[in-house]
């Protein structure tokens, strides 16, 4: 699943940072790629543990 978001990621970072001014529906097209990459983004990090899951580890 990780190598699935990975491209999708990067290329909603390219469409949202390269998009030309000119066009016409430029706007459009960079909030939907900043929302592709948030939850991108999002989904990547789901399996990081946090840095307090140890301690609440030991308190169990």
């Amino acid at each position: 699943m990780k190598k699935l978001f990975i491209p999708i990621v990067l290329i909603a970072v390219f469409f949202a940072f390269y998009t030309p001014k000119e066009h016409h529906y430029a706007i459009y097209i960079k909030v939907v790629a900043i929302v592709i990459l948030m939850i991108g983004v999002m989904k990547l990090m789901q399996k990081v543990p946090s840095r307090n899951q140890e301690k609440e580890d030991d308190e169990i």
